[in-house]
């Protein structure tokens, strides 16, 4: 049996408490692959209350693990007129894993508008070879179609910067904002190509803005992520994320400990 599509894992959370055995193919190491957790956490929150507002904001803080039975545990912070507030634990075996804060907003009329980012430019995906596959990247890699568009690759020596195209491999059935946010943390850490040499890395906080809502699950996405400052074994990075019609769909930040 092959590798479990987003829209399996997601079938597959059930009962009260919300409970899943972490998929080892979505896997980065010894926790289940951080984009992957919060689309989980963002699913159990829309089973809560599958009437939301818009998605605007997600903070997530990654305290340990999300290994072996997952049990997700979502909480409604505060429900207003027209902002809903919703916090998710996501809990391992070797307790929590992570504590995610998702930000739902309904759309009001305003006489201020404007959009002051412009894509980068690059080639189109089928115009570039595929990238970190299976064997060249950690396991739920394989889950993503990946074309590299400029920076340098991991122990490249390159500058600490990645702009690549993304999509998800088998994205039938799933829902477009789930598959989204599992696709946004899908670089390696901009720092990597600096790295003397491979070492473990370990995200400890995502946040992101949305720009706009996704309408199909395996669009492909421009991503860009920068790593600012890497000092005292802790990197800072910005992390944007653009559709094919050169919008932003998403802006973040990311704080990764690195072990080199």
């Amino acid at each position: 049996m092959g590798s479990p599509t987003l829209a399996e894992v997601v079938a597959a959370i059930a009962g009260d408490p919300l409970t899943i055995d972490a998929p080892p193919s979505w896997s980065q190491g010894r926790t289940l692959y951080g984009g992957m957790t919060a689309a989980l956490g963002w699913a159990a929150a829309a089973r809560l209350l599958p009437d939301l507002p818009p998605l605007r904001s997600v903070h997530a803080a990654f305290v340990g693990p999300a290994a072996g039975r997952l049990t997700l545990v979502p909480e409604v912070l505060r429900q207003g007129k027209s902002a809903t507030t919703i916090g998710v634990d996501v809990r391992g075996e070797q307790g929590l894993a992570a504590r995610l804060t998702f930000f739902c907003g309904s759309p009001r009329a305003s006489k201020v508008s404007h959009e002051r980012v412009t894509a980068p430019a690059a080639p189109q995906p089928d115009d570039l070879p595929a990238v970190l596959g299976s064997r060249q990247g950690p396991t739920f890699a394989a889950n993503y179609d990946i074309r590299h568009v400029s920076g340098g690759l991991p122990y490249s020596g390159g500058a600490p910067e990645f702009l690549m195209w993304a999509r998800m491999k088998e994205a039938g059935g799933a829902d477009p904002l789930v598959s989204l946010i599992a696709l946004a943390d899908v670089l390696p850490p901009a720092s990597m190509p600096v790295f003397p040499e491979p070492g473990v890395i370990s995200t400890l906080s995502w946040s992101f803005d949305l720009d706009r809502l996704p309408e199909d699950a395996g669009a492909w996405y421009l991503a860009s992520a920068t790593a600012e400052t890497t000092a005292d074994g802790y990197s800072r990075q910005a992390m944007d994320l653009w559709d094919m019609a050169g919008r932003r769909v998403l802006a973040g930040r990311q704080t990764v400990a690195i072990f080199v």
